[in-house]
């Protein structure tokens, strides 16, 4: 869990980020501007996909983590969105956080269509667009641009995909090979699988290792 303490005693924090955490990530650089200390965003992904670009600070992001940070937060590993901290501990959120916290809800709930979504997430998002948030521009942005490599790995995984149990069984298998050939990467295959469960009748999806005898990654 993040610690507000800590960030405030440190000097200079390092953001670790990715794909999925980037938005809250971004929110929290705004935060520890605002208290006046040197930050710095470092994504562990190679690098991050243009679709975020929408979301504040994305051409503040770097690759190599800076050695005289004296504290380094990784939002990898945080599964909370920050709107709730922020609201626990009173820190107002401006125009820039709440644009990154309304990116992390979309992304979160899947465009607001997963089964999680009730009427307090919507409550919050609408708080967050009053508060400003560029809504418009990061559903624009997240949920309807698409890079070339999303594109061409989703041509090799719909190629090979298996359909089992009365078609309610889909199969995916990615190998390294696949990332490589294509220019996609890990949290590409999770967005391909999510879109095939809006395939009739298909109720669960798996992901086996191509590079490892099938090997289950993942299912959903």
């Amino acid at each position: 869990m993040i610690s507000l303490k800590e960030i405030k005693k440190a000097n200079n924090i390092t953001i670790l980020t990715n794909y999925k955490s980037f938005a809250n990530a971004s929110a929290l650089y705004t935060h520890i501007l605002r208290l006046h200390k040197k930050v710095n965003l470092v994504s562990t992904d190679t690098k991050l996909s243009v679709e975020l670009s929408c979301i504040p600070w994305f051409d503040k992001v770097r690759v190599v983590v800076g050695s005289s940070s004296d504290l380094i937060v990784d939002m990898s590993l945080e599964n909370e969105s920050l709107y709730d901290l922020f609201k626990r501990e009173d820190i107002s959120i401006n125009k820039k956080m709440a644009t990154a916290l309304y990116a992390d809800f979309l992304l979160r709930y899947d465009s607001f269509l997963s089964d999680e979504v009730d009427g307090i997430v919507f409550a919050k998002v609408s708080e967050l667009i009053a508060m400003g948030a560029e809504f418009k521009l990061c559903n624009k942005m997240i949920k309807k641009s698409m890079p070339l490599s999303l594109i061409r790995l989703k041509s090799i995984l719909f190629k090979n995909m298996l359909l089992k149990e009365n078609a309610s069984l889909a199969v995916l298998k990615v190998g390294l090979d696949d990332l490589k050939s294509s220019g996609a990467s890990f949290e590409d295959v999770d967005i391909i699988m999510k879109e095939v469960l809006n395939i009739v009748h298909v109720k669960k999806v798996v992901l086996l290792d191509a590079d490892n005898e099938n090997k289950l990654l993942k299912e959903i």
